[in-house]
């Protein structure tokens, strides 16, 4: 018997039209919504390593279904291979639906307002989420979802597959009638019949199929007749500013820069604020660094938080890098913890990629295994308080400065720093002040009274943007912009002048907080090269940036040269 879950007997207070006029009836079988069926097949699957475990919501069982069958899968017996068959001989064929699905569904349905899925590659993670979103919205009139990936381009790539596969399983309403109707401006019907012939006349007005995609840069998204929406904003603060939502999704989201994704969280949570029952969920794979608020909600899931849901497959983090690096070994720890296997990809695969990729980048992506060495506290505290002085020196008359400002433009900072005659490096906090509208002049009293000192500053955001400004005081403050490879290469000198006793500093507070927090960040597809970032518990590290540009640029631009205004140091706006 071919089985296959339907609703045609169910009692629910919502009309699910996906269902009541399939586009593609059912199999046949089974008429009744099994119980059985779909937790006999969600217990199939491997166990995940943390997990919030499941509810058995019928309702958003029923908006799981609904999303899933518009998007071309089906719940139907593995064991049966007549089912199977009868989905792949479907036009276009449908799939089966599968066990970590049904794992993350039962998961999600949870009462949390802040839920975190981590499933490796190739484990149906996005493509669950928005069959389980998109049928919520069918369902629910007025419901709201965002949605954001990595970044805007990925967030449109994103949108142009779930379209491409909606339009395959359900064509766009005017694909229903005759070519010369399609379109804004249809051609006139003698026109039309003189090109297609009298038999191509429409007898019936077309059925929607209840929701529109828009794939323009304004009002990006899926809209449902029913008033619910799926807008795909960009990865920012001011793309949320105004809107609202019962669902705030972000994916890929280890992708997302610590620091910018902590902007973008505090601007997603007002989303929430009148929406009752509303939650933000946030999706990916393991990251390069053990920062950022995906990695901060996977380790209160990880922790047994009562206020965080989700489901993490993952390896153990203990686990001997010696048997990631035996092939043989990492084939059964991947058996272990991915979902997909023997489903959505094969152990084949899995042989393939472990020789192609860089083994940390596998060990991410097919074990959800996170970086030990990023993450963690940067700087010993043992070296920082052996580096402290008890109080201050005074300034030479050549020093170096730098600057930064945390994403947002929320704080900024000046520090100084010089070294002596033995090669001891000193640095100050000059200021360390909220927003940034005092930066500009500030610039101007260093630049003056430190004549032939440079500013460093990094020139994107509000860095350039405060750059610009000053670019137009009389005279110019002297800015110097700092790349991000000089930048991480002042961080690594920082580490070994700690180390070896070569740098001192004045206890002041701000700093002190800023190497508290300070973590290493690895750059993206740049083999080793780091830069300071912020722990998972968050916080503002600006002093120790800046002071690692001051650092930097004198090393750069003054040690051991007699002349300081060479023709390398620039004003702003040059």
């Amino acid at each position: 018997m071919v089985a296959i879950m339907t609703t045609s007997t169910l009692e629910t207070p919502r009309s699910a039209p996906v269902f009541e006029n399939p586009p593609v009836p059912p199999l046949g079988g089974s008429t009744e919504f099994s119980l059985d069926l779909w937790e006999r097949i969600r217990d199939r699957g491997i166990s995940p390593k943390f997990h919030s475990g499941y509810t058995a919501d019928r309702e958003g069982r029923l908006d799981f279904l609904t999303g899933a069958r518009a998007y071309g899968l089906e719940l139907v017996d593995l064991d049966d291979p007549d089912a199977i068959a009868a989905l792949k001989m479907m036009k276009p064929p449908r799939n089966p639906i599968q066990p970590q699905q049904l794992q993350m569904v039962d998961t999600l349905n949870a009462d949390f307002d802040s839920q975190v899925v981590e499933v490796p590659r190739r484990g149906s993670k996005t493509t669950t989420i928005f069959c389980l979103l998109s049928g919520r919205c069918a369902n629910r009139p007025g419901y709201q979802v965002t949605f954001s990936a990595q970044s805007g381009v990925a967030g449109s790539r994103r949108l142009r597959e779930w379209a491409g596969r909606l339009d395959a399983i359900q064509p766009p309403d005017d694909q229903e009638l005759p070519p010369w109707l399609r379109g804004a401006k249809p051609k006139r019907p003698p026109q039309a019949v003189a090109l297609f012939g009298p038999d191509a006349v429409p007898t019936v007005e077309p059925k929607s199929r209840g929701f529109k995609i828009m794939r323009g840069e304004v009002g990006k998204g899926i809209y449902w007749d029913n008033g619910s929406t799926m807008l795909v904003l960009k990865p920012d603060a001011d793309s949320y500013r105004g809107e609202a939502a019962d669902v705030s999704w972000l994916d890929e989201a280890q992708e997302i820069d610590p620091l910018e994704g902590a902007e973008l969280l505090a601007g997603i949570v007002p989303l929430q604020d009148t929406k009752e029952g509303s939650a933000i969920l946030i999706s990916g794979t393991a990251g390069e660094a053990r920062v950022g608020p995906f990695w901060e909600f996977l380790e209160q899931l990880r922790k047994g938080s009562p206020d965080m849901g989700g489901i993490d497959f993952a390896v153990d983090d203990t686990t001997p890098w010696e048997l990631i690096e035996d092939i043989e070994e990492a084939m059964k720890l991947v058996a272990e913890v991915h979902p997909g296997i023997g489903t959505l990809t094969t152990m084949a695969k899995m042989r393939k990629n472990w020789a192609k990729l860089p083994r940390p980048q596998w060990a991410r992506e097919y074990l959800s295994l996170w970086p030990e060495s990023f993450g963690v506290k940067a700087i010993p505290a043992e070296w920082w308080e052996n580096a402290a002085l008890a109080k201050k020196k005074t300034k030479p008359a050549r020093v170096a400065f730098g600057a930064d400002i945390k994403p947002g433009g929320g704080v900024a900072a000046i520090v100084v720093a010089w070294r002596d005659s033995r090669g001891v490096a000193y640095i100050e906090v000059v200021e360390h002040r909220v927003g940034t509208a005092w930066m500009p002049e500030r610039y101007g009293e260093l630049s003056k009274r430190y004549r032939g000192s440079t500013i460093a500053y990094d020139d994107i955001a509000e860095g350039k943007a405060t750059a610009t400004e000053t670019a137009r005081m009389k005279p110019k403050p002297r800015l110097r912009v700092q790349t991000y490879r000089e930048h991480a290469a002042g961080c690594v000198q920082i580490m070994r002048d700690l180390e070896r006793g070569k740098l001192k500093h004045f206890g002041q507070t701000s700093l002190d907080d800023a190497v508290d927090r300070a973590a290493k960040r690895e750059v993206r597809g740049e083999q080793g090269v780091w830069l300071w970032g912020v722990e998972a518990s968050g916080g503002d590290i600006t002093t120790l940036v800046a002071a690692t540009r001051a650092l930097r640029n004198w090393d750069q631009w003054f040690a051991n040269k007699s002349n300081s205004t060479t023709s390398s140091i620039i004003t702003a706006g040059d």
